[in-house]
C-alpha cells in the first residue's frame, strides 16, 4: 500500500473531478462558470480525503458517494430543474466510471503499486507529468465518443425553429440556449422565448377575453428584473437542424427585446 501524501491526493482528484465536470457540461449541455467549476472540482479534491478514514461498508461508501456527487453538482451547475439534477448526477457518474476506469487501467499496467482506492476514494501516487498525460488521454477519449455520439455540441448550434400558432407559420432563427429553464406553471412544459415582432396574432397583457383564456403567463428573472412573458401553446413546433428536424411541444413565450439578428431561444431539454 503506497504512502499517502495529502497535496497529490488533493491533486489528483481535483484534476479529475475537473475534467468528469468539464465533460459532463459538455455531454449535458450544461452552464456554468469557469469559477464555479474549479470550486466544484476543488470540493472533490477535498472529499477525497474519505480514504483516510477507516474502511466502511461498501454501502455505506455507496451512499456517501452519491450524496458528495449531488454536492458538487450543485455547487457547480445549481440552480437545475429537479429532472435535471438526477440526469446531471447520473451522468456524472457515468462518466466518473469511463473516466476513472481508463485511467486506472493505464496506472494498474504501468505502475499497480502506485494505486489505492478506499471508501470510494482514488489515491494514485504519480508524478504530475504522468498525471497530466494519463488526464489528457482519458479526456480526449471522452471528447471523441462524445463527437462520434453527437453529444456536446448542442451549446453551439443554431436552430431553424418553425411555429404554427393561430392560422400562422413563422419561421425563426433559434440557439440552443441552456441557460433558458422557463417552464409553463400550470403543465411543467419548456418554454421556447420568441421575438413578438415576428407574429402579428401576438398576445400581451392587454388581451381581449377570447385571446386572454388561450394566454398563459411565465414569470422570468433575468439580469434587468423580473416580470412575466405572455405565453401561448402552438399547434405544431418544429426544429431544424440542417437536414435533421424534430418535432417538439411545449410553449412559447412572447419578448420584443431581440437583436443581433437572433429571433428565439430554446431551451436544451427540447432537442433531447
Amino acid at each position: 500500500m503506497p504512502m499517502i501524501y495529502l497535496d497529490v491526493l488533493f491533486c489528483v482528484n481535483f484534476v479529475i473531478d475537473y475534467m468528469i465536470l468539464l465533460t459532463l457540461r459538455s455531454f449535458l449541455s450544461l452552464s456554468s462558470r469557469m469559477r464555479r467549476m474549479l470550486l466544484g472540482a476543488a470540493a472533490g479534491g477535498l472529499s477525497s480525503f474519505v480514504i483516510l478514514l477507516p474502511p466502511m461498508p461498501s454501502g455505506v461508501s455507496l451512499i456517501l458517494n452519491v450524496g458528495i456527487a449531488f454536492v458538487l453538482i450543485g455547487i457547480t451547475f445549481a440552480p437545475l430543474p429537479k429532472k435535471h439534477y438526477f440526469k446531471a448526477a447520473a451522468g456524472f457518474f457515468l462518466i466518473s466510471f469511463c473516466y476513472c476506469g481508463g485511467m486506472l487501467a493505464i496506472c494498474l499496467l504501468f505502475a499497480p503499486s502506485a494505486v489505492m482506492i478506499r471508501n470510494g476514494s482514488v489515491y494514485i501516487a504519480v508524478s504530475p507529468i504522468w498525471l497530466v498525460i494519463t488526464t489528457v488521454v482519458c479526456y480526449g477519449v471522452l471528447r471523441l465518443i462524445l463527437r462520434f455520439t453527437g453529444r456536446g455540441e448542442w451549446k453551439n448550434l443554431f436552430c431553424t425553429v418553425i411555429i404554427c400558432y393561430n392560422g400562422e407559420t413563422v419561421s425563426c432563427k433559434g440557439k440552443i440556449d441552456t441557460g433558458n429553464h422557463l417552464r409553463e406553471p400550470f403543465s411543467g412544459e419548456p418554454v421556447i422565448v420568441a421575438d413578438a415582432r415576428l407574429f402579428s396574432s401576438c398576445p400581451d397583457l392587454k388581451t381581449p377575453d377570447g385571446a386572454e383564456r388561450k394566454m398563459r403567463l411565465v414569470p422570468f428573472t433575468s439580469v434587468g428584473g423580473e416580470g412575466l412573458l405572455p405565453a401561448v401553446k402552438p399547434e405544431k413546433m418544429v426544429l431544424c437542424f440542417g437536414k435533421n428536424k424534430k418535432e417538439t411541444s411545449g410553449y412559447v413565450a412572447f419578448y420584443k427585446g431581440f437583436s443581433g439578428g437572433l429571433e428565439a431561444l430554446v431551451p436544451s431539454e427540447m432537442i433531447e
